[in-house]
């Protein structure tokens, strides 16, 4: 997958590399314009013309320039060039929250094979799950003059994104609602194939249904517990506090809340696991504990759909493939209004989830 990654962020439009150097922190120098020159023994306006075809150059000129180029090993700096001249990176950046999360790494894959059939690279930055860096990664390829940013953010401000931060630069959300900004937006309707998961649960006769999500605070949380609430309201069955359980970060969390649940007087029949970490970790403690209750999973990997593991699932690569369309879309027609595209959420019935109370 042709993805560049993005390097250090600490430098700004300000402290953008001089043409022919290497970034900031590293020990070795890159040839520059100025060592050309003087090899070639010309100004450096005459090596830059030499560079851009420029027809002022003379043919003698010209060649002695190009020899001391090949010579010398020089490479214009891309990112300093398009700074001084007003210009875009072909590039999108992409602002992960890290690159083991199946579901995200899915996402740019897709976005890249989208992007690379438009003539464009992907520039991916990590959050390392720390919402606080958003800003701050945002900012780093904006400097860089990204033609579009593409954000899956976990954090709750937008601030950072509006246009007196982005400078003209398009930005797509992927995975969260736009809130107060005025952007374009890919969701998935996890809510709704999570409702459907828990009527399924419901008509094979379970009543009593654990729900285990992972930040209670998040966009998604709430997104998935309102589908799994929705189908108990809608069946008449109360939904009980201790059989929801937020706050998972960790497939062993995960295991340990399953122990917890077991152990109550009245344990559930039935285990919703509403992230892929979480549904590793339910996994597991199934297997291990030769434990015989329903279970249905979010998202899922060869290993769970060759056991047979039940779940809801998202298409990430087509996810990636329409916040790139929407990315290439604005950078055309920039003046349209905001858009957002909904990728449909699926039940997929493969076992787990088929076991009765």
């Amino acid at each position: 997958m042709a993805v560049k990654p993005l390097g250090d962020t600490r430098w700004s439009l300000r402290e953008a590399p001089r043409e022919g150097h290497t970034m900031p922190g590293r020990a070795e120098q890159r040839v520059t314009l100025r060592d050309v020159a003087k090899a070639a023994g010309v100004s450096t306006a005459t090596v830059t013309r030499t560079l851009q075809n420029s027809p002022r150059v003379e043919p003698a000129t010209r060649r002695r320039v190009m020899e001391q180029v090949q010579l010398l090993g020089y490479s214009p700096n891309p990112i300093a060039r398009d700074l001084r001249y007003g210009r875009r990176e072909a590039a999108v950046g992409l602002v992960t929250a890290g690159f083991t999360n199946l579901f995200q790494a899915g996402v740019a894959s897709g976005a890249e094979r989208e992007l690379r059939h438009a003539g464009l690279q992907l520039i991916i930055g990590s959050t390392d799950d720390t919402p606080a860096r958003e800003p701050e990664l945002a900012r780093a390829m904006i400097d860089r003059r990204v033609s579009a940013l593409l954000m899956m953010p976990d954090g709750d401000h937008r601030d950072f994104l509006s246009p007196e931060h982005t400078h003209g630069t398009p930005v797509v959300l992927v995975g969260r609602p736009a809130a107060d900004l005025a952007a374009d937006v890919v969701m998935t309707d996890d809510d709704h194939a999570v409702q459907q998961a828990t009527q399924h649960l419901i008509g094979l006769g379970h009543h009593r249904i654990a729900a285990l999500t992972g930040r209670l605070d998040s966009f998604r949380a709430a997104q998935r517990l309102g589908g799994y609430r929705s189908a108990l309201a809608a069946s008449g069955i109360r939904e009980e506090p201790p059989l929801v359980i937020g706050d998972l970060t960790t497939p062993q969390q995960a295991r340990d809340a399953v122990v917890r649940l077991l152990e109550l007087p009245s344990p559930p029949t039935a285990v919703l696991a509403l992230n892929l970490g979480i549904s590793t970790g339910v996994l597991i403690e199934r297997l291990a504990g030769r434990h015989a209750f329903a279970f249905i999973g979010l998202d899922e990997t060869d290993v769970s759909k060759g056991l047979g593991v039940s779940a809801v699932v998202r298409d990430p690569q087509e996810v990636g493939r329409q916040a790139a369309r929407l990315a290439l879309d604005r950078i055309a027609t920039p003046d349209r209004p905001p858009r957002t595209v909904t990728v449909a959420s699926t039940f997929v019935r493969r076992g787990t989830g088929e076991v009765g109370p």
